[in-house]
């Protein structure tokens, strides 16, 4: 087995349902021949470089898989079937892989992004870093809270 990514620029003016569509339908494609599936990521809205279709936007996703070439074959031929697919992108990024290491890297995977969801939910209160040696005062003085109660002050 090997390791790609995938990276495809769908219409920005699909709704959200169509674009989960699009997803799930490319994901079955990649499980019903014996791929696993690493990560999907969806990028979300983005200005392209230059104009494709007369199409300035596009939502962007990463498929990230371990599976067989003829996976990409089945799987580029329905992305350039597809009209609501501006472009797409394949990557081999690994040569050999084996379903025990894709495990390895899922589950990794998922412990840091409940790492991630942890440390968002604690700091969603913004702290300032003062670097050794600053005038303390002088950063309390200019932190956005200290400035909010010197305006009610007035």
């Amino acid at each position: 087995m090997r390791r790609y990514d995938v990276v495809f620029i769908a219409l920005s003016n699909l709704p959200d349902t169509e674009v989960s569509e699009i997803i799930e339908r490319y994901q079955n494609m990649v499980t019903e021949r014996k791929g696993l599936i690493i990560k999907v990521e969806k990028w979300g809205k983005r200005k392209l470089a230059y104009e494709i279709r007369k199409q300035n936007m596009g939502f962007y996703v990463l498929f990230d898989f371990a599976g067989d070439s003829h996976i990409i074959d089945e799987l580029e031929r329905n992305l350039k079937i597809d009209d609501k697919i501006l472009k797409f992108l394949t990557v081999k990024t690994s040569e050999e892989i084996t379903a025990a290491e894709v495990d390895e890297i899922v589950a990794a995977a998922a412990k840091a992004g409940q790492a991630a969801a942890e440390g968002a939910a604690e700091s969603a209160e913004p702290k300032m870093i003062i670097p050794e040696g600053a005038d303390k005062t002088a950063a309390a003085e200019a932190s956005p809270a200290s400035a909010d109660t010197k305006e009610e002050g007035k």
